[in-house]
């Protein structure tokens, strides 16, 4: 079996996020470590998985769906995704990922290499929509990408804004790219194939988890130097991507909010505990990315 078989094979037998087996496939090499997942006798948990996996299966479902499979040393390989492997972890993730699928136009390293990650709540209200759509127009008419993950809400309003600037935008999905979720967005994530990347740790068919959601946010954080969080409650997924953030050495900014407003809880608090940086437009944002 050679490298990239190997880390599809990981990517399909081991979740998201496990430290563990990221940590080996680092120390060992991707074959080694599969192999010693899939053979006889293995006490792993992830084995059950690996001998019953069907590779070929999962290669023709990523040549007929049009994905690319990429890998590190690729050159569409983000370099961000290597701090991954360093950082501390997040409520027990961490690692950098096997490898990656991805859906249309852009290479995804070069799409991310002049980025800004923009999140925030799915509920969000009329002005964080409003807040989080022009600010990534705003990025993108100065040729900066913006990644989000594809979701209601805030991640929906930076990728429309992203798109009515004609600007790459990039999405990380908490599942495989077969059937991106959520359904009610799947037009709007087709427009961002079509003018920038959708990517996924998943093979096709594997569906979004509450951990798989965790998981993906710190593939997110990693590929973009600068986070900005536009609205998140007190329990929010958001904030769990802008941990990773910090936990990546990246640049944390939120935007304020109104003051009665439940979404507006997290932002205030980065702000006010100094972990994140006040945002309050595109040039908060260029002043530390650039």
């Amino acid at each position: 079996m050679i490298e990239r078989e190997a880390r599809m094979a990981l990517c399909c037998a081991v979740e998201p996020g496990s430290r563990a087996v990221a940590a080996l496939v680092e120390e060992h090499g991707a074959v080694a470590i599969w192999q010693s997942l899939a053979g006889p006798g293995a006490p792993s948990r992830w084995a059950p998985r690996a001998r019953t996996l069907q590779l070929e299966a999962v290669q023709r479902a990523t040549s007929r769906l049009h994905l690319r499979f990429v890998i590190p040393g690729d050159d569409e390989w983000p370099d961000g995704l290597r701090d991954l492997a360093g950082c501390e972890p997040v409520q027990d993730l961490g690692g950098a990922p096997f490898g990656l699928w991805v859906k249309g136009e852009a290479s995804l390293a070069e799409a991310v290499q002049r980025s800004v990650a923009i999140v925030g709540a799915r509920a969000c209200t009329a002005y964080g929509q409003t807040v989080a759509t022009e600010l990534a127009a705003g990025l993108g008419a100065r040729g900066i990408t913006t990644v989000s993950g594809g979701a209601y809400g805030i991640d929906a309003a930076a990728h429309t804004g992203a798109l009515a600037a004609d600007a790459p935008t990039v999405a990380v999905m908490a599942g495989g790219l077969d059937k991106p979720y959520p359904s009610g967005n799947s037009a709007l994530l087709q427009r961002v194939a079509n003018h920038g990347a959708l990517v996924s740790e998943l093979p096709p068919g594997e569906h979004p988890t509450r951990v798989r959601f965790l998981s993906r946010n710190r593939l997110i954080a990693a590929l973009a130097p600068a986070t900005v969080l536009v609205e998140a409650a007190h329990r929010s997924g958001a904030r769990n991507t802008v941990s990773w953030a910090g936990a990546c050495q990246r640049i944390v900014l939120a935007v304020p909010g109104p003051v009665y407003s439940s979404t507006s809880a997290t932002p205030h608090r980065l702000i006010r505990d100094a972990e994140a940086v006040l945002c309050t437009g595109v040039d908060d944002v260029l002043e530390l990315v650039e």
